[in-house]
């Protein structure tokens, strides 16, 4: 993966991790990597386009399409989730 992708994908996990760390210790593990994967990385989109939302055309010139970034997003955070979930739950 590209430099370009992670930057995008560091930016982009700041706020889900915050707000599914908070869910984990306020109510369980399960349900706080069930929101990494679901609602934290829409919310998280939602305020990517926000407040980085200019940062999409440096992508567009390097290759990467908005779609195909948030793919890979979010593929590496149901593996990341997957990793979790089977360390912290079994």
């Amino acid at each position: 993966m590209t430099r370009a992708f992670w930057k995008f994908y560091t930016d982009l996990t700041k706020f889900n991790l915050c707000l599914s760390l908070l869910v984990t210790f306020v109510k369980s593990p399960a349900e706080g990597i069930l929101l990494f994967v679901t609602g934290g990385m829409i919310l998280s989109l939602v305020a990517y386009e926000y407040f980085h939302s200019h940062e999409y055309y440096l992508y567009h010139n390097l290759g990467l399409t908005r779609m195909r970034l948030i793919l890979k997003a979010w593929l590496l955070n149901v593996g990341i989730a997957v990793v979790l979930g089977a360390f912290l739950l079994s």
